[in-house]
């Protein structure tokens, strides 16, 4: 073999000595594996990179690639030719342009191709980066994705989502934002292949925030200076008791009267404070530090103001009427806490103050600022030790109250949580004399650890692409935990036979295991949906749509539909049961999904299951979300009106996906030369603007005529891999 001295590296490795024999690895002399140079030259490697011949010469040091070798019978080798041929021979007729047979071939061998890597990333047409299809435009990515340490692509499911200054913010899988940047991606892909849209109620202002989101973070909050807010005052004593009392009702325990107990405990909101020595001083006259402990009460009336809108609140001295009368609290809350790194004298009633803070900006929309002080109250429970039970029966429930307040966070944007379960040895809340029961705390402490499963599931299972992943991100674990949790409740905690409890906590409880039930089957649920879109934009169906439908994939999309049409029936009996109190942030995020979730429910129903006291209801149940969305905006929630006008968007975008198709001449090419002269199908089949999207599993209902893709050879192979790998997961009918 002759080398070319102009290149050090040599063009060829030489194969094994035959004469070399079998060495055990203890008596080895010799390096295992040679570098190739080494290798060339027969002489002794050191094994190092580089090796020390290399290093002495310069040359480049390079080892051969490891290549696992599988032995297989020679049947079976046969058998695996034979199946090839017959597969090249079905592309070849399907897909007889070559160069298009070679793009597909080489785009289904890439290592980052892979679509069952997540049900929600997209290949890349999807993502902008497929050029020549007009279809696609309208779902160009401004994002983009992360790659690894040698540039390659890095499939995440979860979202850069960008605010109105710009500002970049990570939201994982189990985020709805996540969950809805996708929608818009798809929809934002096959709304040019539908129905033309009226001008008014076109859902265009849906699929324009594409890769964006509407946050209140980058809002400031009050937190002038001490003359300005000064944090020792405090209303009257008989005013500070209303309120409190209130709030009992509101986030605590119902003021003693729910058999739940509550499902969190902040502290004892009967006592009244140690106030500051009057008349009031300044705050710069006296040390705050002595009276860090008001900060709990200046958070809970922050609170408090955020629980209604009907009944009378405690107003700030020089208050502004144009801003919100619970901010001045959280600026004297914020001005008595100061630093939260500044870890002197910090006590466990610090941690209920700031995980107080955390909640009141969840209830002003703030969930990235509520994640920072949440995150700092668990941080500085671990620096006392409340997590290995170096607290009392009070610490203990402000501790797991923290627990599930970050759990809830985590599983709402998508990331990982504070502490994990195998750093806890706390036991659960117990009964204690003067304290509610803790029936209540102790289930949502359960039910806040399967959501930890839930989010680390979805969270570690995107890193990659391989089949034994997609197979981990199947829901039955979840179901199976969620459901465990369900028949272990203890009877204050259980609902009636009518569904419903007149514990506002409990209600509120089951709603957060309905909202998981449908966070952990929504994967699957929105490859359900893409499935369905293809399908009806596909001219020619692929056989594989004939296969059958696995009775437990189906039963997942059930249980997901179900959960939500329980979330609206909690929902409106919680609202009932409040009164003139609002609905808590967490049960309008549990109506906002469960809308949703009904509104995409048209496109995976099969037409002839929808009777019409069921449509009535879906119809009703998303009617309701709209109007409590609208309602929570004029009673102060900043993210209301937009969430209605999203629901309202992706109604009208689901409702023109399900229009029947135009009407086709028997001759129409895009029906492949055939015709038919069944009225039922030149008009689309069913009526109301439900029009099948699945394939139908018997002859019994007619099939719409599929809306045409055109020439597009991109949106083609795209809405191919949306029926790809796993298509037979969901290509029917729900049959309910």
């Amino acid at each position: 073999m002759q080398l070319d001295h102009g290149d050090r590296r040599p063009s060829q490795r030489l194969p094994v000595n035959p004469r070399r024999h079998k060495v055990a690895p203890e008596q080895r002399k010799r390096v295992a594996t040679a570098c190739n140079s080494c290798n060339v030259r027969r002489i002794k490697c050191s094994g190092d990179r580089p090796c020390n011949q290399c290093a002495s010469t310069a040359r480049d040091c390079v080892y051969p690639v490891l290549i696992e070798k599988v032995s297989v019978p020679k049947s079976e080798l046969e058998e695996l030719k034979k199946k090839v041929e017959v597969y090249e021979k079905a592309l070849q007729d399907a897909l007889p342009d070559p160069t298009r047979r070679q793009e597909l071939l080489h785009h289904a061998a890439s290592p980052d191709s892979s679509s069952s890597a997540s049900p929600y990333t997209s290949s890349s047409a999807l993502h902008g980066t497929t050029s020549g299809s007009q279809h696609l435009s309208g779902a160009s990515s401004i994002k983009t994705e992360p790659t690894d340490d040698d540039g390659h692509q890095v499939l995440s499911p979860g979202r850069l989502l960008q605010d109105a200054d710009g500002m970049g913010r990570y939201v994982g899988e189990t985020s709805g934002a996540t969950f809805l940047d996708h929608l818009k991606e798809l929809m934002g892909a096959v709304m040019p292949m539908t129905q033309p849209a009226a001008a008014v109620g076109s859902g265009d202002s849906f699929l324009s925030s594409l890769g964006s989101c509407i946050t209140y973070d980058s809002r400031p909050l009050l937190n002038g200076p001490p003359d300005e807010v000064n944090p020792l005052w405090l209303p009257p004593d008989s005013t500070v008791a209303v309120v409190l009392s209130e709030l009992r009702h509101f986030i605590q325990d119902g003021g003693g009267r729910w058999p739940s107990g509550g499902i969190y405990w902040w502290g004892d909101l009967d006592a009244m404070p140690l106030r500051a020595p009057s008349p009031t001083p300044l705050a710069t006259e006296v040390d705050l530090n002595e009276y860090r402990h008001l900060a709990f009460y200046h958070a809970a009336l922050a609170v408090a103001c955020q629980s209604t809108t009907t009944q009378p609140q405690p107003q700030p001295p020089s208050s502004d009427s144009s801003q919100s009368l619970s901010e001045p609290y959280f600026a004297r809350a914020a001005l008595l806490l100061g630093n939260p790194l500044d870890i002197k004298r910090r006590t466990i009633g610090d941690v209920a103050s700031l995980a107080m803070m955390g909640f009141y900006l969840i209830e002003t929309n703030r969930p990235d600022a509520a994640y920072m002080y949440v995150a700092a109250a668990m941080h500085i429970s671990i620096m006392l030790g409340a997590h290995r039970g170096w607290v009392d029966e009070r610490g203990k429930r402000v501790f797991w109250s923290v627990y599930a307040l970050d759990r809830w966070l985590s599983c709402l944007m998508g990331r990982p949580p504070t502490i994990t379960d195998d750093a806890i040895q706390l036991p659960l809340p117990a009964d204690a004399p003067s304290m509610p029961p803790a029936y209540g705390l102790r289930a949502h402490v359960e039910l806040s650890r399967i959501s930890g499963h839930v989010v680390g599931n979805t969270y570690h299972g995107a890193r990659g692409g391989t089949g034994s992943e997609a197979g981990a991100r199947q829901p039955d674990n979840a179901i199976w935990m969620l459901e465990q949790w369900q028949s272990s409740l203890p009877p204050p905690l259980q609902l009636g036979s009518n569904g419903l409890s007149n514990d506002p906590a409990v209600c509120l409880l089951h709603m957060r295991y309905n909202q998981l039930l449908i966070v952990a089957i929504r994967p699957l649920f929105f490859s359900a949906v893409k499935r369905a879109v293809a399908e009806r934009l596909m001219a020619q169906p692929p056989p594989s749509v004939a296969a059958t439908n696995p009775e437990q994939n189906l039963g997942h999309l059930r249980c997901c539909i179900a959960a939500a049409a329980r979330n609206m029936r909690l929902a409106r009996h919680a609202i009932t049961l409040n009164g003139h109190r609002k609905l808590l942030h967490a049960g309008l995020h549990f109506i906002f999904n469960a809308g949703v979730c009904l509104i995409l429910r048209r496109l995976v129903v099969a037409p002839g299951e929808q009777e019409d006291e069921e449509l009535r209801l879906v119809h009703g149940g998303v009617e309701f979300a709209i109007d409590k969305m609208l309602e929570a905006s004029r009673t102060g929630n900043s993210d209301g009106r937009r969430c209605a006008e999203t629901l309202r968007d992706l109604s009208v975008l689901v409702g023109r996906l399900t229009a029947p198709a135009p009407a086709v001449t028997p001759t129409d090419p895009m029906l492949g030369g055939g015709g038919t002269d069944d009225p039922s199908m030149r008009a689309g089949g069913g009526g109301g603007g439900m029009a099948p999207l699945l394939p139908m599993t018997s002859q019994e209902l007619p099939v719409p005529p599929p809306m045409p893709v055109g020439e597009d050879q991109v949106l083609y192979d795209e809405l191919m891999t949306w029926m790809g790998d796993d298509w037979p997961l969901y290509n029917g009918y729900i049959n309910e």
